[in-house]
């Protein structure tokens, strides 16, 4: 029986609708899309690891605005000298001083981040300018990411920017720019005066209902130091986040409705062959075989998985962790209804039906169908979460 459900790909493959139209403006061009969708419905995965590829290699270079504000004199030209490794006598170094001048957004690169600006903007109240105008002349759809910065106090004014930033669904960090004055004055030791500090940002935000946000309390005088090393780990992740999350979810969305679209053509086909055939399938045997076609018709057998595990560099037992359909025992365990039919008394039961003529293999024949919607459900939900694992594990580099 799966062997003639299996062998027709040309009426399988043209019973599809094209969903590569759905993504034309997500950083994913048409051909990548076409070839993936193709690498899908024909189950070879390791094509589909190439188009993730080359998809991953076009979008990492896409530019990313990270935009740093805060009050004036609160170092926010210094830390973006010091995020950039940049010293402060250097002809590209951002102008610092205790009185903001800058009236206009100012945008400075680094090679430590290709493809990053970051902006540097006039300081809260730098010109008398109530907060109101000022964030109504901020244009938050050109920034993919915003720091925050303080330095005296986490104020009312900065407390007003998350909201407005978190408002159209864009992130940010609180940075804490002057750790080494505080910690020089304190009479604090450095774990209670660094607590201190983060629960102050911490509790200002929420009074307002602010989801927490990354928080990095930094000394801009020597970026080695305090949480300086895991704010620029942070931002590499960010950014190729910034970069990859939209066009991988829509290679996703190709795969999901891809994988879908071939499980509903699948469970018809097996709808009208279980006519024919349904007393000769319910054996334990021919159902462990059916899912080793079925696996391999969806290129999630053990050889496609060790192909693509050696492919992106994993270990192939990632894969198979992934899987509920890796042996039939397991995928009873997966779901009830298979373990209902597959057991030993319904299977006698069946048995009996299919000796009642017309609506005793009519019976029969429901419960096969049954019993392959479900293999075939759950093989097209394994499909899905092992591309969705080629997904995650492809994340372009910063």
């Amino acid at each position: 029986m799966t062997e003639d459900l299996m062998s027709h790909h040309t009426p399988l493959s043209t019973s599809f609708a094209s969903v590569a139209s759905y993504h034309a403006s997500c950083s994913v061009s048409p051909e990548a899309s076409r070839k993936l969708e193709k690498a899908v419905r024909e189950g070879k995965l390791l094509e589909a690891v190439a188009v993730v590829r080359e998809t991953v290699e076009t979008v990492s270079r896409l530019p990313v605005s990270i935009a740093v504000a805060g009050d004036s004199g609160s170092g926010v030209s210094s830390f973006i000298n010091a995020l950039r490794e940049t010293g402060h006598e250097e002809k590209a170094s951002a102008p610092t001083g205790v009185v903001r001048t800058t009236l206009t957004p100012a945008r400075y690169t680094s090679p430590r981040f290709p493809n990053v600006s970051l902006w540097d903007l006039p300081g809260m109240g730098a010109s008398g300018q109530s907060l109101d105008s000022y964030l109504g002349e901020l244009q938050f759809g050109q920034y993919d990411l915003f720091i925050i910065i303080a330095s005296e106090q986490f104020s009312l004014n900065h407390v007003r920017l998350a909201k407005a930033i978190e408002s159209v669904g864009k992130r940010f960090y609180a940075i804490w720019t002057k750790v080494d004055r505080d910690l020089s004055t304190t009479l604090l030791s450095k774990a209670l005066l660094l607590q201190s500090i983060q629960e102050n940002i911490l509790d200002s935000l929420r009074k307002e209902g602010i989801c927490d946000p990354p928080i990095f309390l930094v000394s801009s005088l020597d970026p080695s130091l305090h949480d300086f090393p895991t704010l620029r780990r942070k931002l590499q992740i960010d950014i190729s986040n910034i970069r990859c999350c939209g066009p991988l979810q829509a290679l996703f969305h190709i795969c999901e409705v891809t994988v879908n679209e071939k499980v509903t053509s699948l469970k018809a086909r097996v709808s009208s062959k279980c006519l024919q055939d349904a007393p000769g399938v319910l054996h334990a045997e021919d159902l462990e075989q059916c899912l080793k076609a079925y696996r391999l018709h969806f290129g999630v057998d053990d050889e496609s998985l060790k192909q693509v595990a050696w492919s992106t560099g994993r270990v192939v037992s990632e894969y198979r962790d992934t899987l509920k359909s890796w042996c039939f025992p397991e995928l009873c365990r997966a779901d009830w209804r298979l373990r209902l039919v597959t057991c030993s008394v319904a299977k006698a039961f069946l048995r009996l039906l299919g000796w009642i003529p017309c609506c005793g293999s009519r019976a029969v024949c429901f419960f096969v169908c049954m019993i392959h919607s479900c293999i075939l459900h759950l093989v097209g939900q394994d499909t899905k979460a092992i591309l969705r694992k080629i997904l995650d594990d492809s994340k372009c580099p910063a």
